[in-house]
């Protein structure tokens, strides 16, 4: 039941990769959306028919004409439905104008989405349409008998290429959802729930195509992700995915894999460090970072001018966070979390230890506290790599206590030592060894990512006690 949720945003990681994949294998990273291939190159980007487009190739669309009161619009939305067949939604309708209950209750939810996300967030609206779907340039959501593992989603329109075939990187969209969220078909969770996960998550692509189409899957659903809980806090859903990426630590936070779900705890623990609005900074700028479609870039863009500070230093830091995050210092609601997996015990005086870390991955290593001075860390990182090392120290218990923090960073790799007095003093000590680097060498097509350089180098990592 865990593993199907995700799927319902599998639609539009899918076109971001579809996106990327037109990019020629020796390519420059820095290429530009001109120079990518037009759309009829591209026959696995074709953006997907609308319900209501008869001729749909992939069949999903209605099998009858949409209700006579279809579309119903509220101030920024138009809901579509039909009246009979698998597609139909249930057609009770208590005031008797029309307009079945819960398209009125998608509605709501979508007004209440679009106030959080664009207004009190301040997220750009999204591209109008015109006069497609509920010809008044809304955003058109159509409801829909998906089942299965979908729970809903969000796609770019065709014909969106200019007259030289190529596509924008600003684009609009329309949303599909389930027509009913049936406990049959979900087991496991509530209609409601699913509904408003689903169109908080899934209308924030729609506010990405008009930012940047061309970003890296992980983003896109990192940030859509870490939105759910900005609009609907009380439900958590995004919960299920942390308690899976504690457990791949040897995942890149920027792989295209279902870690990216639960990597919403980067966006959240960047918020708390420099607002929430630094999300949507990411996204405001990522058209002008450069190389073009990298997300790596669009973060260092907006960190540079917020921190100042750059992914790599940041990620070290969110690493260290993440080594007590229940004791909700650096996380807003952490003590939900599950507890941080640790990868091994550093020996004190012992022989060093070698561990292999891909780009933007980190391990944590339990340092047993003992009376003395101090415990000094000491890591030889990869020359020429971003890495950094910390120790942190644990007073008081797992969800009341307090972390004590020593960081030590460097753009550059090379010898770094960090350490912590009075050991004796802590419940747990734990040491975090990171690599930070997130630099590419241009786009695989083959794998549909970028080419990370520092993938699989040895961290050699040893500890001391100061008596």
């Amino acid at each position: 039941m865990h593993n199907r949720r995700r799927h319902l945003v599998g639609t539009s990681a899918a076109l971001l990769l579809a996106i990327a994949a037109t990019i020629p294998a020796q390519a420059a990273p820095s290429l530009a959306p001109a120079e990518l291939a037009s759309d009829a190159q591209k026959p696995f980007l074709a953006p997907r028919w609308r319900p209501t487009d008869t001729d749909d190739p992939n069949r999903n669309a209605y099998s009858v004409p949409e209700a006579p009161r279809s579309p119903a619009c509220s101030p920024h939305f138009c809901v579509h439905w039909v009246v009979q067949g698998l597609d139909a939604p249930n057609l009770s309708d208590r005031n008797g104008d029309g307009v079945p209950d819960f398209v009125e209750t998608v509605q709501r939810v979508a007004e209440r989405v679009h106030t959080v996300e664009n207004e009190r967030l301040g997220w750009r609206e999204p591209r109008s349409d015109g006069r497609r779907g509920g010809r008044r340039g809304k955003t058109d959501v159509y409801l829909s008998q998906i089942g299965g593992e979908l729970f809903g989603y969000a796609a770019p329109d065709r014909g969106q290429a200019t007259d030289e075939h190529r596509i924008p990187r600003r684009l609009h969209g329309y949303l599909v959802l389930d027509n009913d969220y049936s406990p049959f078909e979900f087991p496991g969770t509530k209609p409601l729930k699913d509904l408003r996960v689903t169109f908080a998550h899934e209308y924030n692509h729609i506010l990405q195509f008009g930012y940047d189409a061309y970003q890296d899957p992980w983003f896109a659903e990192a940030s859509a992700t870490w939105m759910e809980d900005q609009v609907f806090n009380g439900i958590d859903d995004y919960l299920r995915y942390v308690r899976r990426w504690v457990k791949l630590y040897e995942t890149p936070l920027t792989a295209n894999s279902i870690k990216e779900y639960g990597s919403a705890v980067w966006n959240q623990w960047l918020a708390r460090r420099y607002g929430p609005g630094i999300v949507r900074k990411v996204w405001a700028g990522s058209i002008d970072a450069k190389p073009g479609g990298f997300s790596v870039a669009s973060y260092e863009r907006a960190l540079r001018a917020s921190g100042p500070s750059e992914l790599s230093r940041d990620f070290t830091r969110f690493a260290a966070a993440v080594a007590e995050w229940r004791t909700g210092k650096g996380f807003r609601e952490s003590r939900l979390y599950p507890n941080a997996r640790r990868q091994g015990h550093l020996p004190l005086g012992g022989l060093p230890l070698t561990r292999m870390l891909n780009h933007t991955t980190f391990q944590l290593l339990r340092v047993r506290p003992r009376r003395g001075r101090a415990i000094v860390v000491h890591l030889q990182a990869p020359r020429g790599t971003a890495a950094g090392v910390a120790l942190v120290g644990r007073v008081g218990s797992e969800r009341h206590g307090r972390p004590k923090v020593r960081i030590a960073y460097s753009r550059g790799g090379g010898e770094l030592t960090v350490r912590l007095s009075r050991p004796a003093r802590f419940k747990r000590i734990t040491a975090v060894v990171v690599n930070a680097d997130a630099r590419a060498g241009g786009f695989n097509v083959g794998n549909l990512d970028w080419n990370y350089l520092t993938d699989g180098l040895p961290f050699v990592v040893s500890g001391r006690l100061v008596r």
